[in-house]
């Protein structure tokens, strides 16, 4: 889930005053916005939210620290099974304490592990009208409440509490075409720290657990030709942002003392994972091959805010999953081309 995150900025003195006053207009707005996002990853803190998703609700605690190595983070899980993630700058570790397992995967970017505001808030308006609403109180601390709109019907609207002091995301609703809220995270307690708890990141209690690395084969996202297919109509502001071959198959564990060449081995990677964003919604396509009908999804699935659409194009399966409207995955899916190779 995705759908907030931010870069490394400073909060300057200039910032509080600009937020002292009052502005009705969308491009002031997003230029506060824009000056507010990101302004937590060079903070220390401990919290608790919730996340509430369809009809799971999960109580997640967060940990954040930045040190002379980069940045760290951790969330753990309060209920349903118990695991916990650590991400330490572009490596990300899961731990799964029942089942003595812990995968490793790398990342393209550093981002977060919980929402934030993205990065490009001052790219979103001409997919996105903003108005601000009263200001609110999350966690024990003063908000900022901005809703933004879309301007078509691709695409949900989200709504931000904004700590007026950190500029940290505390609250984000997922707003449906009905007006309704279908996806929430909200911060219960934060708190911010002079020093970064260190203890809350040591994995050597884990050494013992088998290892896995999950990383997978990379595919050139800069033009989709190259991935070798592309939407015929896509709609305005979505573009190819991510292009990865996956496994229909969960591949075979791979132990701690072959993590060095484990990328080398040829691996049957067999799933072509392609992912659409226009900065803040984002859409992923599944594209393999046709093994029946009784194996994929045909026709439209809905689960909650997630949306979902199977179609089939020249002998293979295309499936396209996104926190948007059901009609944005279906004009994707059943537009789809395979292109010649």
């Amino acid at each position: 889930m995705s759908f907030c995150r931010n870069k490394l900025v400073k909060i300057s003195t200039a910032l509080f005053i600009f937020l002292s006053g009052t502005y009705s207009f969308a491009d002031d707005l997003f230029d506060m916005l824009k000056r507010m996002s990101e302004a937590d990853q060079n903070k220390n803190y401990q919290g608790t939210f919730i996340l509430r998703k369809a009809d799971s609700l999960s109580t997640l605690r967060v940990t954040h620290a930045v040190d002379s190595n980069g940045e760290w983070e951790s969330l753990e899980s309060l209920n349903g099974e118990s695991r916990k993630v650590f991400r330490f700058n572009d490596r990300v570790i899961s731990v799964f304490p029942d089942r003595k397992l812990l995968t490793i995967r790398h990342t393209d970017e550093k981002q977060s592990l919980h929402q934030q505001l993205p990065d490009n808030i001052d790219q979103l308006a001409q997919f996105y009208s903003m108005e601000r609403l009263d200001d609110d109180r999350i966690a024990k601390h003063q908000t900022l409440v901005v809703n933004l709109k879309p301007r078509d019907q691709y695409r949900y609207g989200y709504r931000y509490w904004v700590d007026k002091t950190s500029g940290m995301l505390l609250r984000c609703d997922l707003i449906d075409e009905d007006n309704m809220v279908v996806e929430q995270m909200m911060f219960t307690e934060l708190d911010y720290l002079s020093a970064a708890p260190a203890q809350t990141f040591d994995l050597k209690q884990f050494e013992q657990f088998k290892q896995q690395l999950v990383d997978e084969p990379k595919v050139s996202a800069q033009r989709p030709e190259e991935a070798g297919w592309k939407v015929g109509h896509l709609p305005k502001g979505f573009v190819l942002t991510q292009s990865t071959m996956r496994y229909s198959q969960q591949p075979p564990a791979i132990s701690s003392n072959q993590l060095t060449d484990a990328l080398s081995k040829k691996l049957p990677a067999d799933l072509l994972h392609m992912v659409y964003s226009d900065g803040l919604a984002s859409v992923s396509v599944f594209i393999e091959t046709d093994h029946g009908e009784e194996n994929h999804l045909q026709g439209e699935a809905s689960m909650g805010a997630m949306n979902a659409y199977g179609n089939v194009v020249d002998g293979y399966v295309v499936t396209v999953v996104g926190e948007v409207p059901a009609k944005t995955v279906q004009q994707m899916a059943q537009t789809m081309v395979k292109l010649p190779e």
